[in-house]
């Protein structure tokens, strides 16, 4: 009897203890970036707003989760209108299933996607129904545990979450403080966490392979990232600045939603390569024991990757002061050809790429004038575009080409910054040409809003722009480009059908002015006669955004970048086009 009594003690002070708020100095946490379940982006450091940031881990078929659902609606009722935004996180479903668990249950909240668990492994979360709550502008974790202590109760107590919160409106750094308490719940299996805790990847076998394939090509000597990837000294050194970019899905610079279509140039990275460069970089990025460096003998493709072109163009030499700003240059090249010319393919060479911020190359019409009104300008059809990252030849589809009329011209929009240092830039512009006439003609079509006339308010965060155009015929559509400058956020493109049915066709929910690759479909997208394209993105003029230049006024159109853009590019061919 005395020893059940002593256990029951020992039992009883365990419990209580679990209970019992540990506090310290405030935790803190590296930035992130997810996409939610919608397709939205979130971005810790973008609630840099806002008084604190709370979210719930969340676990499809959690009890727990579900019991307390009404609570969570609660303290959204209580602190929504004091600076407090909340999110959910789910770091083990498949989003489609998380979608539908969110609308069978109701749950208000957007729902982050943790799909490599590394967020949830930075915030400490270890179980569905946990709480984290978070000042955003300070990057501090000040509360983890549940939303309170008594079990299933109609409603919030006053509980250690809701003293967090208050301190966090409060504004008083002196008082915050990381106060954890254990939760119950639904645990959360972090199996790649277990494997490399006791197996840390090797930078030889599993780290320096996903490098070369994913990121060596750009962060090389004389490319156009700032630093090269050349050995294991070097990684080593930049590795909080890697985990960094991973982290905030800045790096690699794919921009678009995995879950909406497939892209042949997206630069994705799969699961278990974030989680293995992250946790070999938590781990002190080791060397290993291989005397060898895969990253220090790598051979790059360098010159015409088809071959040497059948005509080259070369834009008109330019020198690029070494400070201030250069404005757009229009050159227009003549062309020696004798007969029509169908084009294949076509790579740009500049010889002084880190000046190059893009370039657009189009066939005009002999007395094509951009001096004019666009109504009068003349004729130009779309060739091909160059921008950072653009290494490869275009090969456009089998079948296609585009036209370039006997007598027509090449003008070519050049788009250069300064880098610190005066440099002389001649691009070399290489055709390929089709030996027979293709049975369809490769079109590019820019569909934008508001030109010259845009206008996004100062100081606003998610100003919404759409557009849209009608396709007359059938059209296959190869690939799209969304363009904003500096304040762009995001922007989706969709189709609705003639029946009024809808689909996706590119997300692309975090922006990023420095990579405007054109996305092409893995798959091209068959739309019938009567589809109506829409453009739909934000901007955001705020201060929030390192990009807007002066938040305080408003941000006006123009070609510039500290003016703004508001365009889709798509490309396509008309199915039945004779």
């Amino acid at each position: 009897m005395r020893i059940r009594n002593w256990k029951t003690i020992v039992l009883q002070s365990m419990l209580c203890a679990a209970l019992i708020p540990v506090a310290s100095a405030a935790d803190r946490v590296g930035n992130f970036g997810l996409i939610d379940a919608a397709g939205d982006f979130h971005q810790l450091s973008k609630y840099g707003y806002q008084n604190a940031l709370v979210i719930v881990a969340q676990v499809n078929g959690c009890e727990l989760n579900y019991n307390q659902n009404h609570k969570y609606k609660l303290l959204e009722t209580t602190y929504k209108d004091r600076g407090v935004s909340f999110v959910m996180l789910n770091a083990s479903d498949e989003r489609n299933a998380v979608k539908s668990e969110a609308q069978a249950f109701d749950y208000a909240w957007p729902i982050m996607m943790d799909d490599t668990q590394l967020v949830a492994e930075s915030l400490g979360i270890s179980k569905a129904g946990e709480v984290v709550v978070l000042n955003p502008s300070r990057s501090e974790i000040l509360y983890r545990g549940p939303i309170d202590t008594q079990g299933r109760g109609d409603e919030p107590s006053t509980t250690h979450l809701s003293d967090s919160i208050e301190k966090a409106i409060a504004g008083d750094s002196r008082t915050l403080r990381t106060t954890v308490v254990a939760a119950d719940g639904c645990d959360i299996e972090f199996s790649s966490r277990e494997m490399h805790s006791s197996n840390v990847p090797d930078y030889t076998n599993d780290v320096a392979p996903i490098l070369a394939e994913k990121c060596a090509n750009c962060h090389r000597e004389g490319g156009i990232a700032p630093f090269a990837m050349n050995s294991h000294q070097m990684v080593q050194g930049w590795s909080p600045m890697i985990k960094e970019t991973l982290m905030t899905k800045r790096m690699p610079p794919a921009q678009v939603d995995p879950q909406v279509n497939h892209f042949s140039n997206a630069r994705y990275m799969e699961i278990n390569e974030l989680q293995t460069l992250i946790h070999w970089i938590d781990a002190g990025a080791p060397r290993g024991n291989s005397e060898s460096d895969p990253l220090s003998q790598l051979q790059f493709r360098e010159g015409w990757q088809l071959g040497e072109p059948d005509h080259i163009v070369y834009s008109e030499r330019f020198t690029v002061p070494a400070t201030g700003v250069v404005d757009y240059r229009f050159p227009v090249i003549d062309l020696p050809f004798k007969e029509d010319k169908w084009v294949r393919a076509v790579q740009f060479m500049p010889s002084e790429r880190q000046v190059v911020h893009h370039m657009i190359a189009r066939i005009v019409e002999p007395g094509f004038d951009r001096t004019k009104a666009a109504s009068e300008r003349g004729e130009a059809r779309f060739l091909e575009g160059f921008a950072p990252g653009k290494d490869d030849a275009t090969q456009f589809p089998e079948g296609t080409g585009v036209f370039i009329p006997i007598g027509h011209k090449i003008e070519i929009s050049e788009h250069y910054t300064t880098m610190g240092r005066e440099v002389t830039d001649e691009t070399a512009i290489g055709l390929y040409f089709s030996n027979e006439e293709p049975e369809h003609e490769f079109r590019t079509y820019s569909l934008s809003h508001g030109g010259a006339n845009l206008n996004i308010p100062a100081g606003a965060r998610d100003h919404r722009m759409y557009a849209s155009y009608v396709f007359d015929d059938d059209v296959m559509v190869h690939a799209f480009r969304p363009h904003m400058h500096t304040r762009g956020k995001n922007m989706k493109f969709k189709v609705i059908y003639p029946d009024n049915s809808s689909e996706d066709l590119i997300n692309v929910p975090n922006y990023n002015f420095a990579w405007q690759p054109t996305y092409r479909l893995t798959e091209p997208k068959m739309l019938p006669a009567g589809s109506r394209v829409v453009i739909d993105g934000a901007l955001d003029n705020s201060e929030l955004n390192p990009g807007a230049a002066d938040p305080s006024v408003a941000a006006l159109g123009g070609l510039q970048t500290w003016e703004e853009m508001f365009i889709g590019y798509f490309t396509y061919h008309n199915v039945n086009e004779i």
